[in-house]
């Protein structure tokens, strides 16, 4: 882990004048890498000696020399008691900034014959746009990955899940020399490649298609890294493969982990097989769950801290005991001067077993209502993806692009739930629920998009863009009753509600999609662009849901399409430097035509503008945003045979229902100051949705009946503001996240108009102090509080709050020892609902290299070492607060061997 002032190095870059200009910083230190405030630099002309600039280090050792003429010039130091070599240094005229990394100043009389100072080798330059770090510059241990090499580079830096970010920014992709890999996703390389196999590190942002062909800088930032490697390292296998075994406490199973990832990169191709199988609740590496995969690998990196600003954070465990097996290949190839093919497969397996306790409870305006049902849960769920994209450089002034999907998957699921309502103080019976449930899922998708420049006219482009999408979702449910006591209860039997008996459920839907559009971009002027743009889409869902109960029969076929016609026009006017200010509208006109067993056909047409603006100035960006779109019901939404769950809430759809119109105003804030390490960072969202989607919530002796209703409007809210102010006197960093969400909404409760309000609120402080490039103390306290409430002053509030406090310990303690341990201390205070509870959990490592040479290593992992064998969630939703409490692995222990490629 990098020095803190190191992290302090200024990145301010001079506009370019007639003559280029760079600017040049240094921290100057003695033999013991202490800093030197105080000590004078000067930089002179090599051909006649003449003084250029000079500069005065800072109390952090630190020197500056702003508006540097291009030419070759002598770097002298002098302070008082030290002295040093003069130094060549050669400033180009592409060069923006320079970089020297650390100056060793040496006692006066000491022998410096035998030390030479030259520039060959200057670790940080800035040429136009890009940032770059020459790899070899930045020491690190001779088994590093390239992860360990980032976090020397000034103004990088990595969280506990592998996430880069650059100054602040979250990087958007990385590259290996020039061409992305593995879907840009980081960890997969930065924790598996020596760091010695790279030659430079370049931080840039990355160029849009039609930022490429118009020469127009859209104002988007799209931070990337792109890593070079050295050509010997290039054509080479690396990566690991691992394999373990353990116990857990009073489980007569054993537990086992194993799998690897191989990957081959070369100018030409690049190739990536992952595998992994196991029984100790890592759950594959499907969508985000690859950075769970990859979380297990590289030296030092065996634990997840997980993320304390989440207030639900699950205590680092899956629900349950949980079996997975997942692979992917990923293949990359330069096709021709210009062109590059990307393929990829993915494989996902998963058993689940769980013993679940679920609460929940409902505010009303004379009682609550209290729901408690105790289930028994295995589920298998299963995947295959295929994904192709190919995208071809026609010319200087084309591009075309298509992506092509296709997948298939499916789940097998098996629940029994006793479940108990309890209701103006009175507790009745308790009803079973024995659920079986299959589904099968195919599907697919391709798009195709162009774009071209037309004529010589900077900004003048021509886009055209098409897509399809095919999913085909096949259920079949058998549900199983006994002991339901419905006597009273409004409006049953209804088709798919919970009734004592057999019940069987067979829900077909196929779905089709296609999308096609044309834009045209004309600026008129250097700062105007008028840009239009027409489109068509259709998008059609065929349900057909059939449920039996004994003899009984009830069919519902339904066909929903939904037909688009739309074209709009946006004026955008670019000052500054990334500066823009864009106002636009957008006229759809839409059908609604439903089909089978109801029929319906309505028209609609919307005006819907659009506001964004974008400015940055100095170290500040703020972005504000305004847009308006339509919302149509979806066949789940519109068929009315009913979903039942075991826990007795029951979904049923209204074929009667409209298009909603949401409209959304969203704005962010972002300040970094690299010099003095703080960063602050703010999102907030305001959502308002005209005749929108709410519910109508009946209460039965037993049941709660959803049914989809548009009602006038709802409303939601996000809030959040984090910072990170790095703390040099104790070389760390502190970082603080407040978050807020909020819906309110209509609806109504057993026929009483209600407005709901469901708030959700959190805040974390988080304080880390690095002791070593590899050792660190974190602790962190999160505080999160659940309200659901209603507008009157009958109803009481059911409130939830819950406390995390977490410390994370990691040790280097030599080069053949290393130990790790996390601690979380769960604390939920008493609910109206649920009583309070506490849970500790423990987790440590001790990870063990004795070779010498090699960087094959073995890890001894202990997971819930208190054996709480408990995890908790609570949230706050509209009408409902639930708590959820399951079972999970329990206290075991894990020995793997980790043998690196």
């Amino acid at each position: 882990m990098k020095r803190i002032y190191f992290l302090l190095l200024p990145f301010l870059l001079l506009s370019a004048g007639l003559v280029a200009q760079s600017e040049i910083s240094a921290t100057v230190v003695d033999t013991t890498g202490t800093t030197l405030p105080g000590a004078n630099a000067i930089l002179l002309r090599a051909s006649d000696s003449l003084l250029t600039s000079f500069g005065t280090t800072d109390d952090k050792g630190v020197f500056l020399m702003q508006k540097v003429p291009a030419g070759d010039y002598i770097l002298r130091v002098s302070f008082l008691g030290f002295e040093r070599p003069d130094q060549p240094l050669t400033v180009d005229a592409s060069d923006q900034y320079l970089g020297l990394g650390d100056l060793r100043m040496y006692p006066a009389g000491f022998q410096l014959s035998g030390v030479e100072v030259t520039a060959d080798r200057i670790p940080i330059r800035m040429k136009g746009d890009t940032m770059l770090y020459d790899a070899a510059a930045f020491a690190v241990g001779e088994n590093a990955k390239v992860e360990d090499l980032l976090r020397r580079l000034p103004g990088m830096s990595i969280d506990a899940s592998g996430q880069l970010t650059w100054r602040g920014k979250p990087v958007q992709e990385v590259m290996i020399n020039g061409k992305p890999f593995f879907a840009g996703n980081a960890t997969l390389v930065t924790q598996n490649l020596d760091a010695k196999a790279l030659k430079n590190v370049e931080v840039f942002d990355q160029k849009s298609d039609d930022e490429e062909i118009t020469g127009v800088d859209d104002g988007e930032e799209n931070t990337t890294v792109n890593l070079e490697m050295k050509e010997e390292f290039k054509a080479k296998i690396f990566g690991e493969v691992y394999a373990g075994g353990g116990q857990a406490a009073g489980d007569d199973d054993p537990r086992y982990d194993a799998g690897g990832k191989v990957f081959r990169i070369s100018d030409a191709t690049q190739i990536g097989v992952l595998g992994t199988i196991n029984n100790v609740n890592r759950v594959g590496f499907s969508g985000d769950e690859i950075m769970n995969f990859n979380r297990s690998s590289g030296r030092g990196r065996g634990m997840n801290s997980g993320n304390t600003g989440l207030p639900y954070y699950d205590g680092g465990q899956a629900p349950g005991q949980n079996r997975s097996i997942a692979t992917g290949v990923n293949f990359g190839k330069t096709v021709g001067k210009h062109g590059q093919l990307t393929m990829d497969y993915t494989l996902f397996e998963r058993q689940q077993t769980q013993l679940v306790t679920e609460r929940q409870a409902f505010t009303r305006t004379d009682n609550e209502r209290i729901i408690r049902s105790d289930q028994t849960d295995a589920t298998t769920n299963y995947s295959h993806g295929v994904n192709v994209e190919y995208e071809q450089e026609i010319d200087t002034i084309s591009r075309l692009r298509f992506n092509g999907s296709g997948y298939l998957s499916g789940n097998d699921s098996r629940a029994l739930a006793s479940t108990t309502v309890t209701s103006d103080g009175t507790t009745a019976s308790p009803y079973t629920v024995e659920e079986w449930t299959d589904g099968y899922n195919p599907g697919g998708s391709a798009s195709l998009r162009y774009n071209r420049r037309l004529g010589n006219k900077r900004g003048r482009t021509f886009g055209a863009s098409t897509s399809v999408d095919y999913q085909t979702d096949q259920t079949d449910l058998e549900v199983l009753v006994a002991g339901l006591d419905e006597e009273g209860g409004s409006g049953l039997p209804l088709a798919g509600s919970l009734q004592n008996g057999f019940q069987v459920q067979d829900r077909r839907t196929n779905s089709l999609s296609y999308d096609g559009e044309l834009r045209y971009d004309e600026p008129l002027s250097d700062k105007l662009v008028l840009e239009t743009e027409v489109g068509y889409s259709f998008d059609e869902d065929e349900g057909d849901y059939r449920f039996r109960l004994d003899e009984a029969v009830t069919t519902n076929l339904l066909t929903r399409g939904w037909t688009s016609y739309r074209g709009g026009t946006d004026l955008s006017y670019r000052f500054g430097q990334g500066n823009n200010l864009q106002v636009g509208a957008e006229v759809q006109r839409n059908e609604l035509q439903i089909s089978g067993d109801t029929a319906r056909l309505s028209a609609f047409t919307y005006l819907l503008p659009n506001v964004n603006f974008r400015m940055r100035k100095g170290k500040t960006f703020m972005r504000l945003n305004y847009r308006a779109d339509v919302q149509s019901p979806s066949v789940s939404q519109l068929q009315t045979i009913a979903r039942p769950s075991v826990t007795g809430r029951v979904s049923v759809g209204n074929p009667d229902l409209d298009p909603a119109t949401q409209h959304r105003l969203s704005g962010n804030l972002w300040f970094n100051d690299q010099f003095r390490a703080i960063s602050l960072n703010g999102y907030a969202s305001l959502n308002y949705t005209d005749n929108a989607f709410g519910n109508s919530l009946t209460f039965t002796p037993s049941q709660q009946i959803y049914q989809t209703i548009n009602v006038s409007h709802a409303w939601g809210s996000t809030v959040y503001a984090g910072s990170t102010i790095g703390m040099a006197f104790m070389n760390g960093e502190l970082r603080t996240n407040l978050s807020s969400n909020r819906s309110i909404g209509q609806g109504f409760v057993d026929g009483v108009a209600r407005t709901n309000t469901s708030a959700n609120n959190s805040g974390t402080v988080d304080l880390t102090t690095e002791f070593n490039e590899q050792s660190f103390l974190r602790a962190g306290y999160t505080y999160a509080r659940s309200v659901n409430s209603f507008d009157d002053g009958e109803t009481a509030d059911i409130v939830t709050i819950t406390h995390d406090i977490v410390t994370q310990f990691e040790l280097e303690v030599s080069e053949k020892w290393r130990f790790e341990s996390r601690f979380l201390y769960r604390i939920f205070e008493a609910a109206s609902f649920a009583d309070a509870a506490n849970i500790p959990d423990l987790q440590a490592s001790i990870e063990i290299r004795p070779f010498k040479k090699a960087r094959h290593y073995f890890v001894l992992r202990g997971r819930d070492l208190l054996n709480q064998n408990t995890i908790i969630n609570r949230q706050a939703q509209a009408f409902v607060t639930s708590e959820t409490i399951s079972n999970g692995l329990g206290r075991y222990f894990l020995a793997t061997f980790h043998y690196q490629l």
